[in-house]
């Protein structure tokens, strides 16, 4: 039977990096210096696959980082004396962004750039001379490939320093996006001029003005720009302007952001100021300002959802550029951070057993989350966020699929990781797991105390098994399988989901606390293609007939006691059999389980472990634990035992780890003592041995 292998994220990206095999991927037209793409006119986008790009025999590595590699080419001649802008926002991969002149290799460097405001992708600003041919190089950090995207433009002279000049923003007939580049060396603040409420120590700032024709939610920022940046919206005709609508002067980062409604045939002054530089601050106080400003869709607001129509399947396109967060609304689980939130609504007519929510095809990286409530802050659904589904292949695409309730309301939220914005695709359809449960949890019988591993096997579609394993072989996008798996464990008969114990990913083995009385559990397995629930599975806890503990007091005297011990030996992680001989290779757990006397329930108490070592030769060592470490014990004074983890409280029943590790070069027999000392000096142990194994 074939087995499928789970690897984690970044264990694939590795071992795809790996095992591509050589001559696979085309290089690209453009990997070598003469076949540059040429930079025709201004602005200029160009996005491109940079998969089997390489470096030249003579070609330099960029000065701001000599890990670089895969590098492609693009050239451009400066019509006049310019100041240029070039950038990689939008890239997909940590990208390293250089400039050069020359003909041939080894080129001359005039700039480079790593990472821009501590993201990964690059921007640099450079002088360029009229007549002069420039050589733009992009490469991957460590030679990362992947999507690039160069942008370039020309930044414009700063000629708004004072509010009469300000910059009239006019937004053409069917377009709902504006954006400036400009420097702001030199800016100052005029006499009379007011400083923003949300930070005081602005300065240097220059003017835009803007009269919507509509009344409009419009959202300003100033990401792209490269020093710290205060952001504000103004009413009135000249200073002192009237008042201050909004400010901003961090969004999550040095740039600032405002969402502001705007009444028609109003003009509005927009002011940017640079943020006073702290200390150790690697930005300037002004340098290149990008001032962007987007209508954002009619679903940037909860309270305008998009309501989705039956019957399923449905599909909604649309540009989510501008979309804000609102106050109180709450960030998605699986992406904290995540931003740019568009809003959709769906009350099913009827019951559904599973519906896929996917952004399948989107021309960004989305997260994904449902929700319920009426208003801001909602509640998210259990099981119900997700940002990159795998299916078929990495992607940057989401999906869900949960079951849907009759006349309930559920709010779907699309967001972009790092606020990222731009086409998305709303695919809504009823779901079929991509998985089936095939082993369901076997019931159990262990005695009090004792622990017990409750195990379900999975197959996908094909009948192949599911096997989590750590084994670097395999292709998981291959196997048409979507991850993450989640597996939920509650106490309790199957669908009684009121008392959750365990929230386990990508692993279906779980070990029960140690048992004094029968239990019931079940789970419930869920990835982004849909919802299993197991059989109820019984684990029968067998009281104990005789108990093994025995005591002594302070003074030596014997106790009787009800205490009884269960030792464990095993070779692998999880294991529930006794392993009576293991090898010197082996990893060996051992672990004991004690009934503590319900007498001594609620007491605080000592832990201390003894080991017994006999060797080939039948010399006896002993040895005690002394918190993680193991130390020689001579025996002459049983109060001198090593403390090996203290309890504040003793529970009725108590998990103790006694090793985990390998005896090389250790051969012979052992034997393992467990007990607990109380206050009163009164010691409790293993009067019988319970652990007794070899080591071959």
């Amino acid at each position: 039977m074939k087995k499928l292998s789970i690897l984690p994220r970044t264990i694939w990206i590795i071992l795809s990096m790996l095992f591509t095999p050589l001559g696979l991927a085309a290089a690209p037209a453009n990997d070598n210096l003469a076949a540059a793409l040429n930079i025709e006119t201004l602005p200029y986008t160009h996005q491109q696959d940079t998969s089997g790009a390489s470096n030249e025999a003579a070609e330099i590595r960029p000065q701001c980082l000599n890990e670089a590699g895969a590098s492609v080419w693009y050239q451009y001649t400066a019509t006049d004396n310019q100041t240029l802008v070039f950038d990689s926002f939008g890239s997909d991969y940590d990208t390293v962004l250089s400039v050069w002149s020359g003909t041939t290799h080894p080129l001359t460097a005039v700039a480079c750039n790593d990472d821009n405001n501590n993201r990964s992708q690059s921007q640099l600003i450079v002088e360029t001379e009229e007549n002069t041919t420039y050589y733009i190089n992009i490469s991957g950090y460590n030679g990362e490939t992947g999507s690039v995207v160069l942008n370039a433009k020309q930044a414009n002279p700063l000629t708004n320093d004072n509010l009469a000049d300000a910059i009239e923003i006019r937004l053409d007939a069917g377009l709902s996006a504006y954006r400036n580049t400009q420097l702001t060396q030199g800016a100052t603040n005029e006499p009379d001029e007011r400083v923003s409420d949300c930070n005081e120590k602005n300065s240097a700032s220059v003017w835009y003005q803007y009269t919507p024709t509509t009344d409009q939610r419009a959202v300003f920022d100033t990401a792209g720009s490269d020093y710290n940046t205060v952001l504000s919206i103004w009413e009135g005709d000249q200073h002192p302007l009237t008042e201050e609508v909004l400010c901003n002067d961090d969004n999550s980062g040095p740039q600032s952001q405002v969402g502001v409604e705007l009444a028609a045939d109003t003009t509005y002054y927009i002011n940017i100021s640079a943020a006073e530089t702290g200390g150790g601050s690697l930005l300037e106080e002004t340098g290149l300002l990008v001032l962007n400003l987007t209508l954002p869709p009619t679903n940037d607001y909860l309270a305008n959802a998009i309501e989705i129509a039956e019957p399923l399947p449905y599909t909604n396109t649309q540009n989510t550029g501008g979309a804000t967060i609102e106050i109180d609304e709450l960030f998605p689980s699986c992406v904290p951070d995540a931003g740019a939130s568009v809003w959709y609504f769906l009350k099913p007519s009827t019951d559904y057993n599973n519906v896929t929510f996917s952004t399948a095809g989107s021309g960004y990286d989305t997260v994904l989350s449902i929700w319920q409530g009426t208003e801001h802050p909602l509640t998210e659904l259990e099981n119900a966020c997700n940002d990159n589904a795998i299916v078929t292949e990495q992607s940057l695409s989401s999906q869900i699929t949960i079951p849907l309730t009759e006349n309930l309301t559920y709010y779907i939220d699309v967001g972009g990781v790092d606020n990222g914005t731009g086409h998305l695709i709303l695919r809504i359809e009823e779901g079929e797991t991509d998985f089936t449960l095939v082993s369901q949890p076997q019931d159990k019988s262990i005695e009090e105390c004792q622990t017990a591993t409750l195990v379900v096997n999975l197959n996908n579609r094909d009948g192949e098994a599911i096997e989590i394993t750590d084994d670097p072989i395999g292709s998981q996008w291959e196997t048409n399988i979507a991850l993450p798996f989640i597996y939920q464990w509650y106490q309790g008969e199957s669908g009684d989901d009121s008392t959750l114990i365990a929230d386990i990913e990508n692993n279906p083995v779980f070990i029960t606390k140690p048992l004094r009385e029968t239990t019931q559990y079940w789970v419930r397995i869920t990835n982004p293609t849909g919802t299993i629930d197991s059989e109820t599975v019984t684990v029968t806890v067998a009281e104990n007939t005789s108990n093994n503990g025995t005591g002594v007091d302070a003074e030596g005297n014997s106790l009787s006691t009800e205490a009884h011990f269960v030792g464990l030996v095993t070779n692998s992680l999880g294991g529930d059999e006794n392993v009576p001989v293991v090898s010197q290779d082996d990893t060996v757990f051992v672990t004991f389980t004690i009934k503590v006397d319900t007498n001594h329930i609620g007491q605080p108490a000592d832990i201390f472990t003894v080991g017994k070592y006999t060797t080939a030769d039948d010399i006896i060592h002993y040895f005690m634990r002394n918190g993680d470490e193991w130390i020689s014990w001579d025996r002459k004074n049983i109060a001198d035992l090593a403390i090996a983890d203290q309890q504040e409280t003793l529970l009725g029943c108590i998990n103790i780890p006694v090793f985990d590790g390998h005896l090389k070069n250790m051969p012979g027999d052992f034997t393992a003592y467990v007990g607990y000392r109380l206050s009163n000096g009164e010691l409790y142990f293993n009067g019988e041995p319970v652990i007794n194994f070899t080591v071959e």
